[in-house]
């Protein structure tokens, strides 16, 4: 006999329609069974530790953490900062209040090593243990690497692996200092598999390597990541006087500055140096636009994975401007120079281009094709110029352009690869005259020095039609 308690099929329909038009926040406190508080009330209830008192204070928001904390909405978030800025505590109790009132809900939390991934879990005790006690949520079993929740929701903290997270379904995740995992795409890759909801918090740590793609990729509005950049004056103690006490002044400064940088290209820049060193984003960045009547040249690298070209325009008083640039791979020179081609024909030059400036071993029989890639360019149009030259010369030449203090090489700010090559590009390890030449920016480099060699030089009057012209002074850029 069926009980008067047990509901029916169509009553439990009905509950169910119910309860799916209620938000999370009502199911929470149906559940709870007494009032929720704001994630941001919740927040500022908990306690940190301080690390220069050593003492645990409130966690009283700063406005760079108040800007933060709605986007901890987001499914894929990589928040790129500067050292020391809290947003690892602030992570960490976002994920805590989303445990306490909802239950059955599983966070990892990945981290470099067993210390950092015990680390975590003490940091959750920490803040969970500040809360009102009408606000903590009861631990059903407390271990070394674990943190469970009479509710069933639970944290576990990861050491990076290959295949960590592979065996779980998890709500969400804390990817802590993601740079400077050893294999970033495998293990980001497990995780993305076994979570609906994924953070990067971290430093930079170079260019080049797979987070630097995925945070590029993400800046250009590709994907399904969104970017965050905290600088170092995010932190409200910090100030001029500061940066330059502890960053300028430091042993090497050039270390301090990523480790406390000021914009993305900092905070990427090469553990080892970056090779040139006078470029900056400030000087040698504009928004610029192509201007019809200028001198415009072509310089291009072969290659068969990676080619590359560059169109440089050259102003009436003689200053340099990279103004557009393609990087495909695996094509042909037939198709290389087909995709050129098409890439200028949306220029709108009142002038054929002045110049095509090459690497001069594109004279002889390229050992896959057969065939001189100079005579492939020539068919299509292209009448090829170079000239013998080291590898050193054309970079004293662009790092001459690079700091010119009245005419400096500016690029457009449309060129993210050509940028990236500039401010991210390490010295060779074994004749730090010149650039790795092993590096992915090779091609765009090697396609500039080309110009650079060939071109006219800089400063020179241009025989550009007389236009009415002054030089660029790009504002710095906004970080927030």
């Amino acid at each position: 006999m069926t009980s008067k308690m047990q509901m029916t099929e169509e009553e439990r329909r009905r509950a169910a329609a119910l309860v799916a038009r209620l938000s999370d926040k009502q199911v929470a406190m149906i559940a709870w069974g007494r009032t929720i508080p704001s994630e941001r009330e919740f927040i500022e209830a908990c306690q940190i530790e301080d690390k220069e008192t050593g003492t645990l204070v409130p966690f009283a928001l700063w406005p760079a953490q108040s800007e933060l904390l709605p986007r901890l909405a987001e499914k894929r978030l990589f928040a790129l900062k500067a050292r020391q800025l809290g947003i690892t505590w602030l992570d960490l109790a976002h994920w805590l209040y989303a445990t306490t009132f909802w239950g059955s809900r599983l966070i990892l939390v990945a981290r470099q090593t067993s210390e950092d991934a015990t680390d975590a879990i003490h940091r959750l005790k920490v803040l969970r243990d500040g809360l009102p006690t009408a606000w903590q949520a009861r631990i059903a079993s407390d271990r070394r690497q674990s943190l469970t929740f009479a509710n069933g929701s639970r944290f576990k903290a990861l050491t990076t692996t290959k295949r960590m997270g592979r065996s779980h379904a998890a709500y969400g995740a804390l990817i802590d200092e993601f740079c400077f995992f050893d294999a970033q795409e495998e293990e980001l890759s497990a995780l993305e598999a076994a979570c609906e909801r994924i953070h990067i918090v971290s430093t930079g740590n170079g260019a080049g390597d797979h987070a630097h793609k995925l945070w590029r990729q993400a800046e250009r509005g590709e994907g399904v990541w969104k970017t965050l950049f905290l600088p170092w004056s995010a932190h409200p103690g910090r100030d001029e006087e500061w940066y330059a006490r502890t960053v300028l002044s430091a042993v090497e400064p050039r270390l301090a500055r990523r480790e406390y940088a000021a914009t993305p290209e900092e905070a990427f820049a090469a553990p080892e140096g970056v090779f040139f060193e006078r470029f900056s984003r400030e000087r040698n960045v504009a928004k610029i636009e192509i201007v019809s009547n200028w001198d415009t040249y072509r310089c291009l690298d072969f290659g068969f994975r990676s080619p590359a070209c560059a169109w440089l325009q050259v102003s009436p008083k003689g200053q340099w401007f990279v103004v557009a640039e393609l990087t495909p791979h695996d094509l042909t020179t037939d198709e290389f120079a087909e995709a050129i081609l098409a890439e200028e024909s949306s220029f709108g030059l009142a002038a054929p281009l002045r110049g095509t400036y090459v690497d001069p071993a594109g004279r002889a029989v390229n050992s896959h094709t057969s065939e001189n890639e100079v005579k492939v360019l020539a068919r299509h149009g292209m009448r090829c110029r170079s000239k013998p030259s080291g590898v050193r010369e054309g970079c004293v030449l662009l790092m001459d352009a690079l700091a010119h203090p009245e005419l400096p090489l500016v690029v457009s700010s449309r060129c993210h690869w050509t940028i990236e090559a500039l401010s991210s590009v390490p010295p060779d390890p074994h004749q730090p005259e010149r650039y790795d030449e092993r590096s992915r920016y090779e091609h765009i480099l090697d396609a500039l020095r080309y110009f650079a060699v060939n071109g006219p030089p800089l400063g020179r009057v241009s025989s550009a039609s007389s236009v009415s012209w002054s030089p660029p002074h790009p504002r710095p850029r906004r970080v927030w």
